[in-house]
């Protein structure tokens, strides 16, 4: 009795704790969203860029009564800041800044409409979506404006470079990067009056696309060119501080890992770690710089540390390598060396469920190749898009060659049947027979038959032609020798002396010329198939007919058909 009455106490006692929560939580909702109204659409906006968390910021702007204008500038923040970077979804992401661009369309601002045609490029890489992001681009280049004198198009130039690098395109990258410092020189070079701020502002995007170039020649692992660039930024007229910016810091790391110098990499990311701790971002480079290297070094525990560290912080990735997907992987060498089966069947799991959104193997391929210190020589990474185009490019000229070959031999053998048909069907108008015997008896008997003998053959030859008995499928040289009452030989030779062929070419003529006579005195055979045909003269098969049709005719049965019927009408 008091155990239920205690259990109903403590019950009532929790639902009051649960509703007391709830109604702070409530109000403290109330509360951030009273303290938001204060601000205007213009520092909500500067705040979804600059604070970590763009939702509040993006759900108040919701609220407000937008014009098409701030519209545009919305649902770009929500596409980019919050449904890409923060939650990273793909689909979502690309939904707000495809109607971020209708508003941009609709206003006619045609640098934002640019603006999100590179981000959704970027998106397709992302995806391995590389013919989509190409498309994009290209058509962002529609859009694009060509004033030199605008220092906010100028300092975000090189933009594509981004898209080219997770593609892997890394000499677009590079080249498109180069044209844009040299964008910025040549303003400069032309100002004769620059406010610092702007001068400030300019040598810092200098630095962003010099870093870029550098993370294009380390990825190709051509180390001579990144530390030429890793100089040139040094050379900036900037503060310290702006020289050592997190980029900057994550480039040297990187060029000493694929140096051989594990060591200093490791001693750089670590000062970098303990410095910014606080920093999702920097702890999340650091670490899997520090996992790389420690795998290199065959400190498979330590590796392993620095992934769970890095993978407790992890960002999207927004260039070549996935990180994440790089993460896993060096977790899983770590486990197998270590041979915790366990541990290495997890991130095993954890990789191919990642992987499924990216297709990163053919990345990931060309990056252990990366990252074999005995791999000394410059990488090329084998673009999928180009490939696969210049595949279906080859198979389209190769299909349309053929196909155009085929058109001309077909016109060309469609001409000569029709030559031969006219040629067959002038003949048989003339009513020619042929010759049974021939004429020329100056010739010398080289079997020494008598004159007498050779031509009594010839009447009974004639009398065989007469008789059709060459319709006969089982007739032979030596069942017609049988008939006739002579030998193989003496026939053969009568044959070839006065018939100018040999025995199965002369009967296959008697054979071709009957058919040939009925098809054209005869309009039901027209309709009759081959191999009747073929049978009514004396073949024991429809293929061997038609091969001796086109052999004694020029043209085949079918199409000599087809001509007759056409002249029939």
């Amino acid at each position: 009795m008091m155990k239920n009455f205690f259990r109903k106490k403590i019950f009532i006692l929790f639902l009051y704790c649960i509703s007391v929560h709830a109604i702070a939580e409530q109000k403290n909702i109330q509360k951030n969203a009273d303290s938001l109204q204060k601000y205007s659409l213009g520092d909500l906006i500067r705040k979804s860029y600059s604070e970590k968390n763009p939702k509040i910021y993006c759900d108040e702007m919701a609220k407000r009564n937008l014009s098409d204008k701030d519209k545009m500038k919305y649902y770009r923040i929500c596409g980019e800041k919050y449904y890409l970077e923060i939650m990273n979804n793909f689909d979502k992401s690309l939904q707000f800044i495809k109607i971020s661009n209708f508003y941009a369309q609709k206003e006619e601002d045609f640098t934002m409409y640019a603006n999100n045609l590179n981000m959704i490029a970027l998106i397709y890489a992302l995806q391995n979506k590389n013919d989509l992001a190409l498309f994009c681009l290209k058509k962002k280049r529609m859009y694009e404006s060509k004033d030199k004198s605008n220092i906010q198009e100028l300092i975000f130039g090189g933009d594509e470079g981004l898209v080219y690098g997770v593609i892997g395109d890394f000499d677009k990258k590079i080249k498109g990067y180069i044209k844009a410092v040299k964008d910025l020189d040549d303003y400069l070079a032309n100002q004769k009056k620059i406010a610092p701020e702007i001068f400030l502002e300019i040598n810092r995007a200098k630095r962003e696309k010099y870093n870029s170039i550098v993370d294009a020649y380390l990825l190709q692992k051509k180390l001579d060119s990144a530390a030429f660039y890793l100089k040139k930024i040094k050379s900036l007229p900037l503060s310290l501080s702006d020289l050592d910016s997190e980029g900057v810091r994550d480039s040297e790391i990187h060029y000493a890992i694929l140096s051989g110098n594990l060591d200093d990499a490791i001693e750089k990311a670590n000062k970098d770690l303990n410095e910014f701790r606080d920093d999702k971002v920097t702890v999340f480079y650091d670490s899997y710089y520090l996992a790389q290297a420690y795998l290199l070094k065959k400190k498979y525990k330590t590796s392993l540390a620095y992934c769970e560290q890095a993978l407790k912080s992890k960002q999207i990735s927004f260039g070549f390598i996935n990180y994440e997907l790089e993460l896993y992987k060096i977790a899983m060498q770590a486990t197998d060396k270590m041979g915790d089966e366990k541990a290495y069947l997890k991130y095993s799991r954890l990789y191919e469920k990642a992987n499924q959104k990216f297709d990163y193997n053919s990345k990931a391929d060309f990056i252990a190749k990366l990252y074999n210190l005995d791999q000394i020589q410059p990488l090329e990474y084998e673009l999928n898009h180009t490939k696969s185009f210049m595949s279906y490019l080859w198979i389209a000229v190769l299909v349309l060659g053929l196909l155009t070959a085929y058109l001309v031999h077909r016109f060309f053998t469609l001409k000569k049947y029709k030559k031969r048909f006219m040629e067959i069907n002038a003949h048989l108008e003339k009513q020619i027979p042929a010759p049974i015997k021939d004429e020329n008896n100056t010739k010398s008997n080289k079997n020494n038959l008598s004159d007498e003998k050779e031509n009594e053959i010839l009447d009974k030859l004639n009398k065989f032609e007469q008789k059709k008995q060459f319709l006969s499928p089982s007739m032979s040289l030596s069942v017609l020798s049988a008939q006739i009452g002579t030998n193989t030989n003496y026939l053969s030779s009568i044959i070839k002396k006065h018939k100018q062929s040999n025995f199965n070419s002369y009967l296959n003529q008697l054979r071709i010329d009957y058919i040939v006579m009925k098809l054209k005195q005869n309009p039901e055979y027209l309709n009759y198939k081959i191999s009747y045909l073929a049978e009514e003269c004396g073949f024991s098969s429809h293929t061997v007919f038609s091969r001796i049709f086109i052999e004694k005719m020029g043209i085949p049965p079918s199409k000599f058909i087809e001509y007759l019927k056409k002249e029939r009408g």
